[in-house]
């Protein structure tokens, strides 16, 4: 696995600094159990490094469900407890991708916050929901912050960031990162309804992410999945997804400071320095 570690220097007068652990993740297709001890394996192996926040991909810890909801995790799923115990073993704050969450009778795409106490601060569901998810999951409502010791964190997850309506809300709310989880495939262009250049996806999250970062003078994170996913449907159709990578950590000036070279499984490094952010009143 190939890391890219870039140092800022943390002498600088009035910075307020914090390591970040971003992971483009190659995911263990329906396999909850061997993605949780790989995250681990990772985890344990930087820990060196002393990241102040790890950062996993969108179904990080399963990949679609697309039918297969008997993994779909509820409230009190072992594998929370599990997550909690490695945040806490390992001192550090983990956002652990996105899963399918079970609510009374209702499926979410959900994330979490876990501190490095092993807290669970909270769950966001992704609100803008795929073609293919709106026929099995339920679209989520609420903004996605969170207040945390490292400072303040919005969480959304892939197509949410398209959604200038919840781009909006941050001029009020303010976070200091926004973090977007993302499963953002190369197949995604055959959406398209006129001839586009091969590598549509690519421009499309870069420029995103960048008029994000300035529209919330924030840093953002785009954190995407590696290599491929093979789906299999309940129906047993099966569906190829290739990881357009594209990885990237971007400043509040909407400066890309990190960015994986390619859709193989990769870490960046960064330690940012919040007090840049917010750096206009407009």
């Amino acid at each position: 696995m190939t890391l890219v570690y870039k140092y800022i220097n943390s002498r600088i007068l009035g910075m307020k600094k914090i390591k970040i652990m971003v992971v483009q993740y190659k995911i263990n297709y329906l396999k909850p159990d061997a993605n949780l001890r790989k995250f681990e394996r990772l985890i344990r192996k930087y820990k060196f490094l002393k990241p102040d926040l790890i950062i996993f991909p969108e179904y990080g810890l399963t990949g679609p469900l697309f039918g297969h909801y008997d993994l779909a995790f509820k409230i009190n799923d072992p594998i929370f407890e599990k997550l909690t115990e490695i945040a806490k073993k390992y001192k550090t704050n983990i956002i652990p991708g996105s899963f399918v969450r079970r609510v009374d009778n209702k499926n979410f795409n959900s994330t979490c916050f876990i501190d490095s106490d092993g807290d669970i601060l909270g769950f966001y569901d992704k609100r803008t929901l795929w073609s293919s998810e709106k026929r099995f999951l339920t679209a989520g409502k609420n903004e996605g912050i969170f207040e945390t010791k490292i400072g303040k964190i919005a969480i959304q997850i892939c197509a949410d960031l398209s959604s200038p309506r919840i781009s909006d809300a941050y001029k009020n709310l303010k976070p200091e990162i926004v973090v977007n989880l993302a499963l953002w495939s190369e197949e995604d262009m055959k959406a398209a309804r006129k001839k586009v250049p091969n590598n549509i996806e690519k421009i499309q999250t870069e420029v995103l992410v960048r008029a994000r970062s300035l529209e919330s003078k924030a840093y953002t994170i785009f954190c995407n999945y590696a290599g491929q996913v093979n789906i299999v449907a309940k129906s047993g159709r099966n569906y190829g997804e290739t990881s357009i990578g594209n990885t990237m950590i971007v400043n509040p000036y909407g400066e890309i400071i990190s960015k994986v070279s390619d859709n193989r499984e990769q870490l960046l490094m960064v330690e940012l320095d919040l007090s840049k952010c917010h750096w206009a009143n407009y």
